[in-house]
């Protein structure tokens, strides 16, 4: 009896601490000296796409990148600064739109704003919502028959859908960002939602999901005259949008068209679209790494742009602005600015205090990897309050699978996570038959004596 009651003070008292294993590293930012044995997070300006892969022994549970996972154990190291030859920070560019910004898609940080909460109509970028939702509700290459409800309430930019005339929901997705047609949204509508008004409805909901709280959608065009004033969003809320939906590979490649055929029943041989969005890298205004969105402009709205760069730094930043009549230039002029905010360093590749042990498995530890860059982007505001942190639960619990995410290396500046990377299991370790509370007992007693 006196054994159990032991182990059983000493599970009680395992489970109160096993949570607050942390090692802490500060450096000098002057002379590069370290007081504890870390290496220095330094910062730097040079780009690379080498991927380093550090090996440990230990073992973990399936955790999760939202931070809603125990931190069993964290391993913390300030970060400190060396002379190094920085890109020059910009003047805050003037623009003359209504409305605008640039975030950063990773981290949502908001690098520059202009009335960004401002109601205001977007035109032909609320195709963005139309398209993501068309392409979320799957069996994109289906073929549908257009009908008369597909083809009410329309105006401007057509691609001249009649009738009866078969065509995927992959072709209407295109024939809307590409060539803006107002006939293939509401096409794309009917067929997703059943009705126009439903699937007015299913964008609404989309956008409280997504946070787009100062938004509201009439139109899965975008075509305002018909909206009564009821369709309306604000430059932050339609970033949001871009964000979420540069995350869908179909998305992604549609908006990168610079042109595509698409097939309905006048042009069963194809018809060729070009792009509207000029920004995209290599078309007349093109600014290097834009890869999307979507232009828009009504008489109400004026012209506006929802557009998106991945830098060769690997920067994602998506940029909007509304009521801009020199949006071309100005996007330009904002990525310039953005990108000149940031700087590199280089990641610490070292992952040995990941220490987890194995409860109820063949082996006790197993053994890990993090796949990493060599450096991570962060503001340059952020350089020297950066640490690294090591994320994982104490104990998991067999059997674990190779590959099976077991935890997380995160760069953390002010409270946010600027860069993680998951660390993953590189072996199986198979589950014992033994009893479940015998086997956490030894987990607990192996990991007091190593």
């Amino acid at each position: 009896m006196n054994l159990i009651y032991k182990k059983a003070v000493g599970l009680i008292v395992a489970l109160s601490i096993m949570m607050t294993f942390t090692v802490s590293v500060t450096a000098s930012s002057q002379t590069g000296t370290k007081t504890t044995v870390a290496k220095n997070v330094t910062s730097s300006t040079t780009a690379s796409k080498t991927t380093n892969t550090t090996k440990s022994t230990a073992k973990s549970t399936k955790s999760s990148d939202t931070g809603s996972t125990t931190k069993a154990s964290e391993s913390t190291k300030a970060a400190t600064t060396t002379t190094t030859t920085e890109t020059p920070t910009l003047d805050v560019p003037d623009i003359s739109a209504g409305a605008a910004i640039v975030m950063d898609c990773d981290t949502g940080a908001v690098l520059y704003g202009l009335n960004e909460n401002t109601q205001m109509p977007m035109a032909s970028t609320t195709k963005i919502m139309t398209c993501i939702l068309a392409l979320e509700a799957g069996d994109i290459g289906r073929t549908v028959t257009i009908t008369e409800a597909c083809l009410e309430q329309l105006d401007g930019t057509l691609i001249g859908l009649e009738v009866g005339d078969k065509i995927t929901i992959y072709d209407l997705c295109v024939a809307m960002m590409m060539w803006s047609g107002n006939d293939a949204a509401n096409a794309a509508a009917v067929a997703v939602g059943g009705t126009i008004d439903d699937f007015v409805s299913m964008m609404n909901e989309k956008a409280c999901e997504l946070g787009m709280l100062n938004t509201h959608f009439d139109t899965p065009s975008g075509l305002d005259q018909f909206s009564d004033g009821a369709h309306y969003s604000t430059a932050y809320d339609m970033a949001l949008l871009g964000k979420y939906a540069m995350q869908n590979s179909d998305f992604a490649d549609i908006v990168n068209f610079r042109v595509r055929s698409i097939y309905y029943d006048d042009f069963p041989r194809g018809r060729n679209l070009i792009t509207h969005n000029y920004l995209l890298q290599g078309q007349r205004f093109g600014y290097k790494g834009c890869d999307g969105i979507k232009t828009g402009v009504t008489s109400l709205a004026g012209e506006c742009l929802v557009s998106h760069v991945t830098t060769d730094e690997g920067l994602s930043l998506v940029c909007v602005s509304l009521r801009d009549s020199s949006r071309w230039a100005n996007h330009r002029k904002l990525y310039d600015y953005a990108k000149s905010l940031y700087t590199q360093i280089p990641v610490d590749p070292d992952i040995s205090e990941f220490d987890a042990v194995v409860v109820g498995g063949s082996k006790k530890t197993v053994q890990v990897e993090c796949n990493q860059g060599e450096k991570i982007n962060l503001l340059k505001t952020q350089k020297n309050s950066v640490k690294k942190q090591i994320v994982y639960d104490k104990f998991i619990y067999a059997p674990v699978e190779a590959g099976d995410v077991v935890g997380y290396l995160q760069y953390v500046a002010d409270g946010s996570i600027v860069a993680s990377y998951p660390i993953t299991a590189t072996e199986s370790v198979q589950a014992t038959t033994g009893g479940w509370f015998s086997e956490y007992m030894q987990a607990i007693q192996y990991s007091a004596e190593r």
